[in-house]
């Protein structure tokens, strides 16, 4: 007989296994909400020096756990999860720098004493819950520095030095901008706490601030011990994290929104460090270490004002696969080092295919015209957000190298987009954020008439890899070309599939651009926020995000952002998900895509770009005619009058059965198959034998037409089994009275 799986998870058997028995047996036991389970575990803890009794306990320990099913048992995987992250690598050093700053002496005794990393982390835990939480925002924050899109690292350009430590910070006078600059509600409480963090061999001495406040208001259904449902209702915690460097002069915020790690950093250096952001914004720098790939030399640069010996790359470290595999090259100040990687790694080298640069190391000899002292410049950039020049203490040395890089192409600075400009590209920037691949190339942006510089500059862009294939439709030549170097600078050459020059193009146009895609989603909603009577904040999936409520008469009607409706599988995915949250009403569902379905759940499908004002109005939306739009489309919302299919495209469009929801159709055959059976039910004989309903088609059966989910959401429904078997039919409704469409009409008058 198979043995039975075990459903404890990984962690929480590291537990029982790895940490002291007494440790174990107290983090387990911890229940924190009325649906999870009692396990009931003994009370009587053996001493844990005696180790055949420790040992008989594990595996009591063991057994009456396993008990529990997988579900049962998740809440407390979690929590060992979390547990043993602060336990192990350099999370500990993370526990630790954080107790040893928030703990009295008498607690970090105590703390200091358990045997070993994992007992310290649960007796945190246990002990001091808020400094737990505090050690993994502070861990996490360290951490993220190496993916962009949790981290951003702003440089401040202070004229005085500013003594600056955690006493000085006034928490509450914090919480309460950062609470106005956010925009949040009276009843969303906002904290903020403050903690010095001391130089360690990788990093200078810092202030950390972790920002906790209340998110969108959401909710869930809970399934009761009687069979009955509830509604819970809760805000899901938002935190972000900043740490400052004064020696550095830069602030690194973790958070997962851009918005809210630019407001945080703009909040905390004007009032922290009396920095007039509006005269000098913060400074958001990206490093582009690309180039190198191509080549290890620097052009002798040409600056105003100064002369220079030489510029070379000392240094240059790169990732090999995964982040932790690294390969590091040194050499002397005569070395060429592409020469020496050439010689000893060979011609087609790591660093001409390099996944991801981590380190270069530049080194520039030069003097001031006019000035015979030879002087010296170190340059490090580390990854694509840090570098050394800030921590320049002359701000001369400073704009010398910030320019430097900026001729060599590996310097981009960020640089605010006003909200006159981001109105005057609004239609272009929809367009963007609807395409299904977040990668674009530059021929395509130039298309849209988008400035590509001022689009990376303002941080929704982000610079990629450059096309190396391309599809070719010329009247002698078709199929897939490849690119080429050209003699002519700023083109490349394009050869056919078979040999054939097809002539040259820009590189510009081949030059591939990946979407900042959280950042453009908050700038469009930005913009499209003044329409609203209510707002609201709530991604119900990747392509659906609720935005809040329009007042429309006496009633607020729901308002949701959708993009790529144009695709078949996304379309149908939202509408099933807008048919369940039925309860919320005739909505408004805006979105850019060019074939929209008229209706996705019980909601009317409205075009951005059919109602915008002019390119320097405010807002960016004519809210009558999409209150207007929501008015035409009201009627169909509820079913319409009589049961019919209309397509939207060639390959969607949307079923309307009186007194139903619309229910959105993807592909011919969904199409076709209620088509049929609209006309046999218009005709007075709604049951259609499945041979006639599915002749010519590639299913066998409406069922085969749908996906799992869809085909039960619809079975009884839109769609059912006739009188005789073997019959299909449209759902029998019942038509509307007189009395109904005036009621229908009048609300939407």
């Amino acid at each position: 007989m198979a043995r039975r799986a075990i459903s404890i998870g990984p962690h929480v058997l590291t537990l029982i296994e790895d940490a002291r028995i007494d440790h174990a047996r107290a983090a387990l036991a911890v229940r924190e909400g009325e649906n999870e389970p009692d396990f009931n575990l003994p009370h009587d803890v053996p001493d844990h020096t005696d180790g055949e009794a420790v040992e008989i306990f594990r595996h009591e320990l063991v057994q009456m756990l396993s008990k529990f099913d997988q579900d049962e048992l998740r809440p407390a995987e979690q929590r060992a999860g979390r547990i043993r992250a602060l336990a192990e690598g350099k999370a500990v050093t993370s526990l630790t720098t954080i107790a040893e700053t928030q703990f009295g002496d008498l607690q970090l005794q105590e703390f200091e004493e358990q045997p070993d990393p994992l007992c310290k982390s649960i007796w945190t835990y246990l002990n001091a819950r808020e400094t737990f939480e505090d050690a993994e925002s502070f861990h996490f924050a360290r951490q993220f520095r190496d993916h962009g899109k949790l981290y951003d690292a702003f440089e401040v350009d202070l004229e005085i030095d500013v003594t600056l430590d955690a006493e000085a910070i006034d928490q509450a006078a914090r919480a309460l901008k950062i609470k106005a600059v956010l925009e949040l509600k009276a009843g969303i409480s906002c904290t903020v706490k403050a903690l010095d963090l001391p130089a360690t061999d990788a990093h200078p001495a810092s202030i950390m601030l972790i920002v906790r406040h209340g998110g969108p208001l959401s909710s869930v259904h809970d399934h009761r011990k009687d069979g009955r449902r509830r509604t819970i209702y809760y805000r899901p915690p938002n935190e972000a994290t900043l740490i400052y460097t004064p020696s550095l002069r830069q602030i690194e915020v973790c958070a997962d929104s851009p918005v809210v790690r630019q407001t945080v950093s703009d909040s905390f250096a004007e009032v922290a460090l009396g920095h007039d952001i509006s005269r000098k914004p913060l400074t958001w720098k990206r490093y582009n270490l690309s180039r190198f790939r191509t080549s290890l030399v620097l052009q002798r640069p040409a600056v105003d004002g100064y002369e220079f010996e030489f510029a070379r790359v000392l240094e240059v470290e790169v990732r090999l696969g995964i982040w932790r595999r690294k390969l590091q090259l040194k050499v002397a100040v005569d070395d060429d080092i592409e020469a020496v990687a050439d010689r000893y790694l060979g011609v087609s080298n790591v660093f001409r295919r390099a996944e991801a640069f981590s380190r270069i190391g530049i080194a520039i000899a030069y003097n001031r015209i006019g000035d015979e002292k030879k002087r010296t410049l170190n340059i490090t950039i580390a990854g694509t957000k840090s570098c050394n020049l800030q921590s320049r203490i002359d701000p001369e040395e400073r704009s010398l190298g910030f320019a430097l890089l900026r001729e060599w192409g590996v310097l981009t600075a960020f640089r605010q987009i006003s909200p006159d400009d981001l109105r005057a590209i609004f239609p272009q920037l929809a367009q963007l954020y609807d395409r299904v691949e977040n990668e674009v190339t530059g021929g395509y942006l130039l298309e849209l008439g988008l400035d590509v510089g001022r689009l990376i500059e303002g941080g929704l862009l982000e610079r990629r890899d450059r096309q190396n294939i391309v599809l070719i439709d010329d009247h002698n030549i078709e199929g897939e070309g490849a690119i080429t170097p050209s003699a002519t600078k700023g083109m490349v050459r394009t050869i056919g599939p078979f040999g054939e020059d097809a002539g040259k193009r820009p590189v510009s146009d081949l030059e591939m651009y990946t979407i900042n895609a959280q950042w453009l989603h908050e700038t469009l909603l930005r913009l499209m926020k003044p329409i609203l009577s209510r707002r609201a904040d709530q991604i119900l999936d990747p392509d659906l995000t609720f935005l809040g409520e329009m007042r429309v008469d006496s009633t607020e009607v729901p308002v949701y952002f959708a993009r790529r409706l144009n695709d078949m599988k996304t379309a149908q995915r939202l509408d099933l998900a807008l048919r369940a949250r039925n309860t919320a009403g005739v909505g408004i569902i805006l979105a850019a895509s060019e074939e929209l379905p008229s209706h996705l759940g019980p909601n009317v499908v409205v075009t951005l770009l059919s109602h915008l004002t002019s390119a320097d109005a405010e807002p960016v939306l004519v809210r009558d005619g999409v209150e207007l739009a929501y008015r035409n489309g009201l009627s169909l919302a509820h079913g319409g009058m009589s049961p019919r299919v209309l397509r939207s495209g060639a390959q969607s469009g949307t079923l309307f059965l009186p007194g139903k929801e619309p229910l959105h159709l993807a592909g011919n055959e969904q199409l076709t198959i209620f088509e049929r059976l609209v006309v046999a039910c218009e005709k007075g004989s709604p049951d259609v034998h499945v041979k006639v309903l599915m002749n010519g088609l590639g299913s066998r059966s409406p069922q085969q037409a749908f996906r799992e989910n869809t085909w039960g959401s619809i079975l009884g429904v839109y769609i059912s089994k006739g009188a005789k078997r073997g019959f299909w039919r449209v759902v029998r409704f019942e038509q509307p009275t007189d009395d109904a469409v005036e009621n229908t009409v009048g609300r939407a008058v």
